[in-house]
């Protein structure tokens, strides 16, 4: 078979250790590559990971003087796997149904995550916006110290000492007062 510099393929097998994986070429099939590396943003101290699918559509490029050494440069879209939303936008999907996307034009983020979200920092992790809106069926804080610099609205507040609505006090004559307005 004469050398081609350039082959499209489907992957055939993914060592993830290695960052490599095989090809099955579309030009011949049933021939399958030897473990190509697969190209990355970044390999050195800052580093990206991101592996291919079984059966995804890539490109591969090969050295002229080593026709079995190879790179795959990416995947790309066939009329087969287009995406369904398109535009001026990144994002990633992944199979569970977890999806990032940026928006270019709005400037606007979503995450919608199937699982769970963790989010930590070494020293203080900081949320400003001009608003900020938390919806869920249960809301939790642990804190050693909590400072507020503004009033809180909220039907109650229940701590280990019980609930700031059904709390009362007595009086300099001993009656009880009534639970906070």
């Amino acid at each position: 078979m004469e050398f081609r510099f350039m082959r499209s393929g489907k992957i055939s097998s993914i060592n993830y250790k290695r960052c490599s994986a095989r090809v099955e070429y579309d030009d011949a099939p049933g021939v399958i590559s030897k473990e190509l590396k697969i190209l990355s943003t970044n390999s050195n101290k800052s580093k990206g990971y991101s592996m291919p699918s079984i059966g995804e559509d890539v490109v591969c490029i090969f050295f002229p003087h080593a026709p079995s050494v190879g790179f795959i440069v990416g995947a790309y879209y066939s009329g087969k796997n287009l995406p369904a939303d398109t535009g001026k936008i990144k994002y990633i999907f992944f199979p569970d149904g977890t999806r990032l996307k940026y928006d270019l034009e709005a400037s606007l983020l979503e995450i919608d995550c199937v699982g769970d979200i963790d989010i930590s920092g070494g020293k203080v992790v900081n949320i400003q916006a001009r608003e900020v809106n938390i919806v869920a069926e249960s809301f939790n804080v642990s804190a050693d110290e909590s400072n507020f610099d503004h009033d809180i609205n909220c039907a109650d507040v229940v701590t280990d000492k019980g609930s700031h609505n059904a709390h009362t006090h007595v009086d300099a004559e001993d009656r009880p007062t009534t639970p906070p307005v």
